[in-house]
């Protein structure tokens, strides 16, 4: 449940939509309006369904991993990132550089592309396709499509990327999408928590340490 692997790649595809607010003179993506959404996030083979809060500076996720709740947040107004697990009943919060994601994209940098495409339905909503592609000088990439509406929500993300060595496609679909503003509250650690603090270097191996932990006690 708590592989490096599932909880990081699981995150950078719900922060898909935030590494595509791109470096061109017109940022195609920009997110506009709060919404919620329904998600269904992985293969044919694998998906995790899910709910979405999202608004310009800040989401929450909430789905679950071998029938345990897990719960994203992620601030971009303060580059905070928890991830809130209800059994143990705790919170892992450290800073947005832990997830490897190229948030620099946010201030208008991370040279990523965005192409236009057309126009297409899509999980329901009248959307553009947006080709998105990133080479960073680090090795990292990823190259897909961003499917948006012109408020900036976004219906599907699909595409291949590659970090660190470690290659790996997503494939992200929301529905049910209703726009309105939400409450701030949604964005902030759960009262009642064991907070955890960590470093950004230190969280890959927290998380591989909780998986083997898990493993071993599923053994016994």
């Amino acid at each position: 449940m708590f592989s490096r692997r599932k909880v990081l790649l699981a995150s950078a595809a719900l922060l898909g939509s935030s590494w595509a607010a791109a470096a061109t003179s017109r940022n195609l993506l920009q997110l506009r309006v709060d919404y919620t959404a329904t998600s269904l996030i992985g293969t044919e083979e694998r998906t995790m369904p899910g709910r979405l809060w999202r608004t310009p500076w800040a989401l929450r996720h909430e789905g679950k991993q071998h029938g345990r709740s897990l719960t994203v947040i992620a601030r971009l107004d303060r580059s905070l990132f928890w991830l809130v697990m209800a059994d143990p009943r705790l919170a892992i919060e450290t800073d947005l550089s832990a997830l490897e994601l190229p948030l620099d994209v946010l201030n208008g940098g991370g040279d990523m592309r965005q192409i236009r495409e057309g126009r297409e339905r899509a999980n329901g909503l009248d959307t553009t396709r947006i080709r998105v592609e990133r080479n960073a000088a680090s090795g990292s990439n990823f190259t897909g499509h961003v499917w948006a509406t012109d408020q900036g929500v976004i219906a599907r993300v699909a595409g291949e990327g590659e970090s660190r060595g470690r290659r790996g496609r997503t494939l992200m679909n929301f529905d049910d999408v209703q726009v309105g503003p939400l409450d701030p509250g949604l964005f902030e650690v759960p009262r009642g928590v064991q907070l955890v603090r960590v470093n950004a270097a230190d969280l890959a191996a927290l998380l591989e340490g909780m998986d083997a932990a898990n493993q071993i006690g599923q053994r016994r």
